[in-house]
């Protein structure tokens, strides 16, 4: 005979327990937590995407604001204006301004600019919107804003000058810029 003992029902050894069924562990069995797994790697997906998409919403935002900034600083643009002399031909950024136009009254009293041609050289149909703008020293005496419908490429048109702003007496430069 060995000196064996028979387990006994109940008797615990090795971090199991006998039981009816057979030796059973006395720790309850680890819980896998797939559910709370796969919601935090969810989350963790979206916020990585989330902070991708305003990584590239900025760096869009940055290069479209640097491109307006260019644009408004060249000379005629929108916070550079180009100083003109009455008469005379010019260009602004692809468009070719013709020889021959004048600063006047509109026959209201105000001023406005006749005959001013526009040739369109840029890459693509586009539209002029400028303003002319008539200054004594530092200080702005007239605007007059001048536009065109679409022009083809390699187009000539005659601008559309308007101002509500009376002709001064006396005025010492004439600039333009873009509008906008």
């Amino acid at each position: 005979m060995s000196n064996t003992q028979i387990p006994q029902i109940g008797e615990a050894k090795n971090g199991y327990v006998l039981t009816e069924n057979g030796w059973t562990p006395t720790r309850p069995p680890k819980k896998k937590r797939t559910f709370l797994k796969v919601f935090l790697a969810l989350c963790a997906f979206g916020i990585v995407s989330v902070i991708a998409i305003v990584a590239l919403l900025a760096s869009a935002a940055n290069e479209v604001s640097n491109s307006i900034e260019a644009d408004a600083n060249k000379p005629g643009g929108t916070d550079n204006p180009m100083a003109i002399t009455e008469g005379k031909p010019f260009a602004v950024d692809g468009f070719k301004y013709a020889a021959g136009w004048q600063i006047a009254h509109d026959g209201l009293g105000d001023a406005t600019v006749k005959d001013l041609k526009v040739t369109n050289d840029r890459d693509s149909k586009d539209s002029a919107l400028v303003e002319i703008k008539l200054w004594k020293g530092t200080e702005v005496k007239t605007l007059v804003d001048c536009t065109t419908s679409p022009i083809d490429v390699g187009s000539t048109v005659t601008l559309s000058c308007l101002s509500t702003d009376p002709m001064p007496k006396h005025f010492d430069k004439v600039t333009i810029n873009d509008s906008f």
